[in-house]
């Protein structure tokens, strides 16, 4: 017997908690397992929202270790390192206790529990910035923004070229601390170019995807896109079917590893449109060009799952009064058959879908199924593949439009609209917001302040921890036919939009209603976001693409 050795392994069970048997101590002359102990107990962590928090621990031992994380004394699915993060911390997650088994054939133990403090970041809006030219020869509209983990941002919008030879995609990059660059054109340097989409990684890889003529003059048009690799745009690809017609509406995703799907609308000149789908490799190859759906679709929408799979859904229009939704998943490379989720909607528009980091999917629309317009919604279930039942999301009482929908990874989701009077008077901003522990929706709840003037135009983007900010144009109180653009924070925890704030500082601003002049929102998981739009101004004459930095 290794009467050493067995000494050795009793010491280690000292101060700690020890299950299982030691072997090798009798006097069989065995060899002992040396059980395990922990040398290093987990940390307490203090993050703030939005950030990941890392708990580790050291432990000795015969191999092989086994590791279990749990939170509040539950196990932690595939928690089974010796160290464990939470990507994007919440404020719900607060003093959650954060502890970890260790095992091995000769016993187990368990750590103390490391408490996580999750504080709240003070952010405001920065100055105003122009981006695009400022003069009445370029016309700019049609802005989208996106934002990395970092807080470094990507703004492109649709602008004339010189004394308006012709329209190109333009483009401008904020880093965070240094501003923002010169605009630049993305686009090639032959055709008018318009409708730009924009996708961007946590990591601050983008693509922008956008329509081009083949001439100044008109031409045939093609589907283009181009990368960001973190400096530099790199060459255009085309990537509809070629000898196809091309309209365009698109919608862009992008994986987190960089690789990216475009849903957009083709025709072959016989059977009309068609939900077409090209997707591409992390590295920026572009794959040949897959058509999805029938005949007569509109309004692709896209999105992408933490492991890159792709849920795709548009409208068709089957007579014309009647509309249906179709959806299909990408389950690594093949698209599945297209199947038909809602059958015979009267007037659908304004499909919006995201999806969570598991693949759990929401579509938004609007409808009208009797005299009065609905914001409808259905959730996808990426383990079944079923899609739920369409629900209403507003009260009825109103003309419900132009929903928007934003998703956190966790599936948390919240949809804003603007509703109106049967006579056509706006009323106002109204949200309805899907908490995903509960598998319901909360219930509609009025956005802007009760006696504002009415919001119309909403865009919308959701943190890692669920705080919300909303954009839209109201009309000015001086003149409400001049619209301003205004912006309010969501706090999940009181379930309240704070008092909204202006973001046009210039007093003689005005911005201009329609969905190429909606204004676009973009935040990352801690809750930096950067907000463009277009504006004009009469005294002097002048438009421009403005943007605003919250963090």
């Amino acid at each position: 017997m290794n009467i050493t050795r067995c000494l050795r392994t009793l010491a280690f069970g000292v101060g700690a908690v020890l299950v299982g048997v030691v072997t090798g101590c009798g006097g069989g002359g065995g060899s002992a397992v040396l059980p395990p102990s922990i040398v290093v107990q987990p940390a307490s962590v203090s993050v703030p929202a939005g950030a990941p928090a890392t708990f580790t621990v050291t432990a000795s031992g015969d191999a092989p270790l086994s590791y279990q994380w749990k939170r509040d004394g539950a196990a932690i699915a595939g928690a089974t390192a010796a160290n464990y993060t939470l990507a994007a911390t919440a404020l719900g997650d607060n003093g959650a206790g954060f502890s970890v088994n260790v095992s091995n054939p000769a016993g187990a133990l368990s750590s103390t529990a490391a408490t996580l403090s999750v504080t709240a970041v003070a952010r405001s809006w920065g100055a105003a910035v122009l981006l695009s030219s400022g003069d009445t020869l370029h016309t700019p509209g049609d802005p989208h923004v996106a934002i990395d983990t970092a807080g470094n941002a990507i703004s492109v919008w649709q602008e004339a070229v010189g004394l308006s030879v012709r329209n190109a995609v333009w483009a401008s990059r904020y880093g965070a601390g240094s501003g923002w660059s010169a605009a630049a054109t993305i686009d090639d340097p032959i055709g008018n170019s318009a409708a730009p989409q924009l996708a961007m990684a946590p990591g601050g890889v983008a693509v922008a995807s956008f329509v081009q003529s083949t001439s100044n003059n008109g031409g045939g048009v093609r589907m283009l896109a181009t990368r960001f690799d973190g400096t530099a745009w790199a060459a255009r690809s085309r990537i509809d079917v070629l000898d196809a017609s091309i309209d365009a509406d698109h919608r862009l995703a992008i994986a987190a590893d960089g690789a990216a799907t475009v849903a957009f609308n083709q025709s072959d000149n016989v059977t009309g449109r068609r939900a077409t789908a090209s997707g591409s490799s992390a590295a920026g190859a572009w794959a040949t060009p897959e058509v999805i759906g029938a005949t007569r679709s509109y309004e692709p929408q896209v999105a992408l799952a933490a492991n890159g799979d792709a849920v795709m859904a548009w409208l068709v229009t089957d007579t014309p009064s009647t509309s249906s939704l179709w959806a299909s998943r990408r389950l690594g490379a093949a698209w599945s058959v297209p199947v038909r989720i809602v059958n015979g909607g009267r007037e659908m528009a304004f499909l919006r879908l995201h999806a969570d980091a598991a693949g759990d999917a929401i579509a938004v629309w609007q409808e009208r199924p009797t005299l009065r317009t609905e914001v409808r919604a259905t959730r996808l279930a990426a383990a079944s593949g079923a899609w739920s039942v369409p629900v209403a999301l507003n009260d009825g009482t109103l003309q419900a439009q132009q929903p928007e929908l934003a998703m956190r990874v966790t599936g948390d989701s919240i949809v804003v609209w603007s509703e109106a009077s049967d006579s056509g008077q706006a009323s106002g901003l109204v949200m309805n917001r899907y908490v995903a522990s509960d598998a319901a929706w909360s219930g509609p709840a009025r956005v802007q302040p009760t006696g504002a003037s009415a919001g119309v135009s909403p865009s919308l983007a959701l943190d890692g921890s669920g705080n919300a900010i909303a954009v839209w144009l109201q009309g000015a109180s001086a003149n409400p036919l001049r619209l301003e653009v205004w912006a309010a924070n969501f706090d999940p925890v009181a379930g309240l939009w704070a008092t909204p704030t202006k973001l046009m500082t210039d007093p003689a601003a005005y911005a201009v209603g329609g969905q190429s002049q909606t204004p676009a929102i973009a935040i990352n998981a801690a809750g930096d976001a950067v907000v463009v739009w277009f504006q004009r101004t009469d005294a002097p004459f002048a438009l421009g693409i403005w943007a605003r930095v919250y963090r």
